[in-house]
């Protein structure tokens, strides 16, 4: 398996530190909503707000045409921090084989096939988060 920085999208961000806000699975189509972390060379990248170790960005990682969508180990209650936002810990592994990708975290284990993920910035939340399918 190959690690997710290979990934065009997904070139200059560092997901082991990224928040995973949401998770989406409908037919066809994941999206997890993330506050990503930014690094130095990626275009978006400015200096970390005060108090923040990272360069933060609101993101949509997107799989399109999914055929085969697997979801383990679901269940885990979402986090709160101090500000009251929620999370469901950060994406720890990403790997990927031709069209077959496996995305593992405190949310569980999702192993889908699926197109090359692409990743949009967005402000918006996801409606319906952590719903599926």
């Amino acid at each position: 398996m190959k690690p997710y920085w290979e990934i065009p999208a997904l070139a200059g961000i560092y997901l082991e530190d990224s928040w995973v806000l949401a998770i989406r699975a409908t037919p066809g189509m994941l999206e997890v909503e993330l506050e990503v972390v930014l690094r130095e060379q990626h275009p978006n990248y400015a200096p970390p707000r005060t108090g923040e170790q990272y360069c933060y960005q609101r993101g949509r990682l997107s799989f399109a045409s999914v055929s085969e969508l697997y979801w383990t180990a679901q269940g885990a209650p979402a986090a709160t921090d101090t500000s009251g936002q929620e999370d469901y810990g950060s994406i720890d592994t990403l790997e990927f084989e031709e069209s077959r990708y496996s995305l593992i975290g405190d949310f569980g284990r999702i192993s889908l096939v699926a197109q090359t993920p692409s990743l949009s910035w967005d402000e918006g939340p996801i409606p319906d988060a952590l719903s599926h399918a």
